[in-house]
């Protein structure tokens, strides 16, 4: 059987899949929450590969004080690590959304803003 080891040098520390960091879904207040849920990831992979472009995370993580200052809503799933707010760069907003909801018409929570596009892995589908 022939194992095949990932060059590690080339992996910045703290890496949680192909195409993302953990700091990149960090609380913006710097308090040090940084949860991602696995199947969130699954599906900023799936983008990411669809697209073939760079994903900004503009919002992820969120603390309750974070989430209070910024207006957040009070069930914000930003709070649980299970939401994050994205630029796929050159691709209009409406053009993500269409996507994922294609892509899972029948479950997540997808919201479609003038700048980004919110995509989370609630267990019910809500659109917004």
């Amino acid at each position: 059987m022939k194992v095949i080891l990932t060059n590690v040098s080339k992996l910045k520390m703290g890496d949680i899949s192909k195409n993302f960091s953990r700091s990149e879904f960090s609380c913006k207040c710097q308090c040090g929450f940084s949860t991602v849920d696995v199947e969130l990831l699954k599906v900023l992979e799936i983008v990411r590969a669809h697209f073939k472009k760079p994903i900004k995370i503009n919002s992820g993580c969120r603390c309750e004080k974070h989430n209070a200052h910024i207006g957040g809503a009070l069930n914000s799933k930003h709070k649980l690590g299970i939401a994050v707010d994205i630029v796929v760069e050159d691709i209009e907003p409406m053009v993500v959304y269409n996507f994922l909801d294609r892509y899972m018409p029948n479950k997540y929570g997808l919201g479609d803003y003038t700048t980004f596009t919110h995509v989370d892995v609630r267990a019910d589908k809500w659109r917004g």
